[in-house]
């Protein structure tokens, strides 16, 4: 059957007569109208289906700065597709252990559930008989997104060429520092392109400061957690992730060995990410720079929206993160989330053209007010176009974040995760912590941490 694309005018009016009896059908795209009842046995051509009642809508979350989004268009999403919307907000653990228990009790399931890009990958295990995801592939491709949607993050929760999870972010990582601290310095930030750089920068601040505030607090150059965005980032420069496309340990290649070195030099200039009061510490030049994605920034610009005198003269500046070398992507990705359709859904074809809109329709400037409230990039690059993302931002003194965080997304390797990724990566982290502190030598984390993991993965095959 040759399948028809749809415009995005076809879909949304496709969307509008669901609750009229018709539905977009995921295989190929194309309305489907509703089976003959013995009340209706095949009206004529001029008889409109009868409206039916709301259809009941089952939709789990776990991120808080979510919900206002969600809250603000539920009555949109409810009348263009004719539903009754229950969300659910839950911590991840709870979400990751209801789950499976619905699945196994074949009732109380959402319709769409979404989920940390971390734990998605989990379900990719086995082929697709096992993974309880409906495959997004057929209906995005027949529909008016396809085209729009950076498939670099489609990637992510793909597995034999289908795709069991959309992506809500992109999540590019840029550098957010504290311009004024560091010209104070003699060094202008926005000309540090290498990691060598970066770190002359850091020895002379260390030399004039001893890395201690003038009221005796700790001073940083880099504020990171150990695995999260510097380590990433070179990781992404080498080429390389924590596991391959055939979801196998990397840490064995050679690269690997590469980045963690580069990342280990910065040890003396380092704190561990101070989720309470980083915004205060980056907002007085305690802290120097953080390797930063939009989520982040977003953190970053809501904490500081009320003192207007500091926001005058802001000090903070965003740039693209240092290089391995001088062709290398310089970003990496921080974090994500993701939405699937489960199998059982009795109204799965339904669940799958909501998930869609919800995520990639910017018709109204959804995704664009996405931007505003959370910084959050949206993955749809029509969106993009959004007068919003090419605003001075006043956090950073005029700079203009959307168009930062943009380029950065043009530059974001593609990569893949399966059920091994997460194993790979808690292995590695087990023992780089040990490293990072100088108790075992990097060639010996390595060793330990890929038998680690491929011990760990051969335990969890079954």
């Amino acid at each position: 059957m040759e399948r028809k694309n749809l415009s995005r005018r076809e879909f949304l009016q496709l969307a509008a007569l669901t609750g009229a009896g018709m539905v977009l059908a995921a295989c190929g795209g194309k309305p489907t109208e509703a089976p003959a009842t013995q009340e209706s046995p095949g009206a004529g051509p001029t008889a409109a289906p009868a409206a039916k009642d709301p259809t009941p809508f089952l939709f789990w979350f776990q991120a808080e700065n979510h919900k206002p989004e969600y809250d603000r268009r539920q009555s949109e999403i409810e009348q263009k597709f004719n539903l009754k919307i229950s969300y659910e907000m839950m911590s991840r653990d709870a979400m990751t252990q209801k789950f499976p228990a619905t699945l196994m009790a074949g009732s109380g399931f959402p319709d769409i559930i979404e989920q940390n890009a971390d734990d998605v990958v989990k379900f990719l295990k086995g082929d697709d008989s096992i993974i309880p995801f409906v495959d997004l592939k057929p209906a995005l491709q027949a529909g008016p997104y396809a085209n729009e949607v950076l498939t670099s993050r489609f990637d992510r929760y793909s597995k034999d060429g289908k795709y069991y999870g959309a992506p809500h972010d992109v999540h590019p990582v840029v550098m957010l520092y504290h311009d004024r601290a560091w010209k104070e310095f003699g060094i202008d930030m926005a000309t540090v392109d290498t990691y060598d750089k970066f770190l002359d920068a850091a020895k002379e601040v260390a030399k004039q400061t001893n890395m201690v505030m003038p009221d005796g607090r700790p001073r940083a150059v880099i504020m990171d957690c150990l695995n999260c965005t510097n380590l990433p980032a070179r990781m992404m420069d080498k080429g390389i992730w924590w596991t391959n496309a055939n979801g196998e340990s990397m840490l064995n290649d050679p690269g690997m060995k590469e980045a963690a070195a580069d990342w280990m030099r910065f040890h003396d200039y380092w704190i561990d990410i101070d989720w309470g009061n980083q915004v205060a510490m980056v907002k007085e030049g305690q802290v120097l720079a953080q390797f930063c994605p939009d989520w982040l920034y977003g953190i970053h610009f809501q904490g500081t929206a009320e003192d207007k005198e500091w926001l005058a003269d802001s000090p903070m500046r965003m740039t693209s993160l240092p290089g391995m070398s001088g062709d290398s992507p310089r970003t990496t990705s921080w974090g994500g989330t993701s939405a699937s359709v489960p199998k059982l859904s009795k109204i799965a074809d339904q669940a799958i053209n909501v998930l869609l809109y919800v995520y990639f329709e910017n018709g109204d400037g959804q995704l664009a007010q996405r931007f505003v409230d959370t910084g959050i990039l949206p993955p749809a690059k029509s969106a993009w176009e959004a007068d919003v993302f090419h605003k001075p931002t006043e956090y950073l003194g005029g700079q203009i974040a959307g168009e930062i965080f943009i380029d950065a997304a043009g530059r974001l390797p593609s990569y893949s995760e399966q059920w091994t990724t997460s194993l790979v990566a808690s292995a590695w982290s087990a023992q780089f912590t040990a490293a990072w502190a100088g108790e075992m030598s990097l060639d010996e984390c390595i060793s330990a941490a890929h038998e680690q993991a491929i011990a760990d993965i051969e335990k969890n095959k079954f």
